[in-house]
């Protein structure tokens, strides 16, 4: 009977220090995750809003939207959007300067089809919408076999065009 106590007792004591390496080492790398989770947030903002230098954010209607900054002034904004593809949800980020043009959009994520749905996805499809404001959007080609995640994205770049558009109406520096 004392050998299974030693036993346990040997198993609670390495399951003691198990829980304290593991707590401590979660507390030493929890602020370095967070703030490369915030470098990679800036990163994309940057990539689709390029002119901006620095970005203040602001709430319309319960989404957060970016509003970009470069000498005290706002330049454009960025939202993050998602919307209902063939094959699920797809996330983006869009970015929209001052005139209301796009500047830039990225997909974060999706699941949509290998192969067909997956072409909506790519930059030489998401590169039309460059340069467009909100009453050019539909003169973005859907991808032929992919129109359900072509149009997804459409209405998505709409949608974060609308939030950014609404956003930078309301904010003065």
């Amino acid at each position: 009977m004392g050998e299974h106590i030693k036993t346990s007792l040997l198993l609670a004591i390495v399951c003691i220090v198990s829980a304290a390496a593991l707590g401590y080492f979660y507390k030493l790398t929890t602020p370095i995750i967070e703030q490369r989770q915030i470098s990679d947030q800036i990163s994309l903002q940057r990539e689709v809003l390029p002119q901006a230098d620095d970005f203040k954010e602001t709430k319309i209607d319960g989404e957060n939207v970016y509003l970009g900054i470069s000498s005290g002034k706002i330049v454009g904004g960025v939202a993050k959007v998602d919307v209902k593809g063939y094959g699920g949800t797809i996330e983006l980020i869009v970015g929209i300067d001052s005139t209301g043009k796009i500047t830039g959009v990225r997909v974060l994520s999706h699941s949509e089809t290998p192969g067909l749905g997956e072409k909506a996805t790519k930059d030489n499809y998401l590169s039309q919408f460059i340069g467009k404001g909100s009453s050019e959007i539909n003169t973005v080609r859907a991808i032929t076999g992919a129109t359900i995640s072509s149009n997804a994205i459409r209405n998505g770049v709409n949608e974060g065009m609308q939030i950014v558009l609404k956003a930078m109406g309301s904010q003065k520096l």
